[in-house]
């Protein structure tokens, strides 16, 4: 288990002092595979380092697997981030060893023989796919090949927890698709308690159990994806919901697009948004029936996130306003929830904070 409690870190450049993490409190149960999201600037880098004390709180505690890190000395700290790997945006890997050599490398100081650590590393690279590189060079590999190759580096002294700084965003879609699902695999099979940060609700959403919102250094949001998807208590959050089904196209062109002034200018355009009750489709025959209320379709996505059926649509309700108030009130007794047009906000937010 993962703890965070109260963690603040300021940076200081001369007489300017920058709050990168500001109060924060977490707990990561093991084996969850836990999401920190949040913009550029948001602090997300820094937090992740502080698990490890690669950056050293200014105030507040860290314990893993029931350790306080805080506390403990230079000796005792080495000894316990043996067990939490950690792989990089950009890979780190040293460009003048082989891939083999680079998995090894973090053994290089401990008592383990040459034959048995490239042995270990031979079945590391079997286990994230890619032995047959082992005796490649870096700038040899792909992207993905090289993140493989990362991972494998961190799990040779067999962590029990695995940090990822942005681990997927220099990789194209597919890649990434395919190191997340290296990573869920590993977590099922290793028992691996993995924390990922990203700012692309998209990867959150196709690996991730629980996640955390930040913004300014602060935890905006937290819980199980299904409960934060359900009960988002932040725009932002509602933000990065929206970006995850493409739903923040479809908002913008409905917003701005002069073909649809008429309905922008009615009132009648909503978000309609459930978890768990697959009701879209036959929603709007049903307010069509029960209050004689036209819903039109004008933009959907229904996904499905750990089994569960996450909708969202954007519909024109057309007929006499109190019908329309009539189904606004219905919606809510079937699990839907219903956003005017215009209290949507979509537009990324720029934070200038120190990562």
């Amino acid at each position: 288990m993962i703890v965070i409690e109260d963690a603040y870190k300021t940076f200081e450049s001369g007489a300017r002092k920058v709050d990168a993490v500001r109060g924060v409190s977490l707990t990561i149960q093991d084996g969850e595979i836990f999401g920190v999201i949040g913009y550029s600037g948001a602090g997300k880098s820094t937090l992740i380092r502080l698990i490890n004390l690669l950056e050293r709180p200014t105030s507040g505690r860290i314990f893993v697997n029931g350790q306080e890190l805080t506390a403990l000395a230079p000796k005792e700290l080495r000894q316990a981030r043996r067990k939490i790997g950690m792989i990089f945006q950009h890979f780190n890997l040293m460009p003048s060893r082989t891939v083999l050599d680079n998995v090894t490398l973090p053994l290089i100081h401990e008592k383990v023989s040459r034959k048995d650590a490239r042995a270990k590393a031979m079945h590391l690279l079997e286990l994230v796919g890619i032995a047959d590189k082992a005796k490649a060079y870096p700038r040899q590999l792909s992207g993905g090949q090289q993140q493989r190759v990362a991972i494998a580096r961190a799990l040779i002294g067999d962590p029990e927890v695995l940090l990822c700084d942005e681990a997927t965003s220099a990789l194209d879609p597919r890649t990434t698709r395919s190191i997340l699902a290296l990573l869920k695999d590993l977590n099922a099979r290793l028992g691996l308690t993995i924390v990922l940060i990203t700012h692309q609700m998209q990867v959150v959403k196709d690996i991730c159990t629980d996640l955390a919102v930040m913004s300014h250094g602060k935890v905006v949001d937290d819980g199980s994806i299904l409960d934060v998807f359900d009960h988002p208590s932040n725009e932002l959050t509602r933000e990065f919901i929206y970006t995850s089904g493409n739903m923040n196209k479809g908002i913008t062109l409905v917003q701005e697009h002069p073909l649809f002034s008429k309905e922008r200018e009615s009132g009648s355009v909503y978000l309609l948004f459930s978890v768990g009750s697959g009701a879209e489709e036959t929603l709007m025959a049903d307010i069509r029936e029960r209050f004689g209320v036209r819903g039109n379709i004008m933009f959907g996505n229904v996904d499905v996130i750990h089994g569960t059926p996450v909708g969202m649509i954007l519909v024109s309700l057309d007929g006499p306003a109190e019908a329309v108030s009539k189904a606004l009130a219905y919606f809510p007794t079937v699990g839907v929830s219903a956003t005017p047009l215009a209290d949507l906000h979509v537009n990324e937010v720029e934070e200038n904070d120190n990562e």
